[in-house]
């Protein structure tokens, strides 16, 4: 929802409760997190922002990917991600991305959050990468 240097105010896909979260080590000055963005949030202590996808705008669906404009740059400065679960049904829809071991769509956007929300896969990708 908002950020700051010290963390974000984040609206949770399970309850739509809104929490304070700080940045956890694998995010703090290294990964810049922004208002809008998808994120993964480690709350085994103090709620903290473990991981962050971007949201852009599909501009093109091309045999080998989706074209995706993250959503804070200009029209047509786009990165071809891939799309393995045919999320993507047409130009001009709303994605979460990011990158793993690859760049792909993990999620397409429906209100203001994801599609899927807290059943996807993504987030136990995500709390896997999470230290012990």
């Amino acid at each position: 929802m908002e950020c700051d240097p010290a963390g974000c105010l984040v609206r949770l896909v399970t309850s739509g409760e809104t929490v304070r979260a700080g940045f956890s080590p694998a995010v703090l000055n290294t990964i810049r997190v922004r208002q809008h963005q998808l994120v993964a949030i480690d709350t085994s202590s103090s709620p903290q922002i473990a991981w962050r996808w971007y949201r852009g705008v599909v501009e093109e669906i091309p045999p080998e990917g989706v074209a995706v404009r993250r959503s804070d740059l200009p029209e047509g400065e786009c990165r071809l991600v891939a799309d393995p679960e045919h999320l993507v049904r047409e130009p001009g829809e709303t994605v979460y991305y990011g990158r793993h071991d690859e760049w792909r769509v993990v999620d397409t956007l429906i209100g203001d959050g994801p599609a899927r929300g807290a059943r996807a896969g993504y987030l136990a990708d995500a709390a896997a990468r999470l230290p012990a």
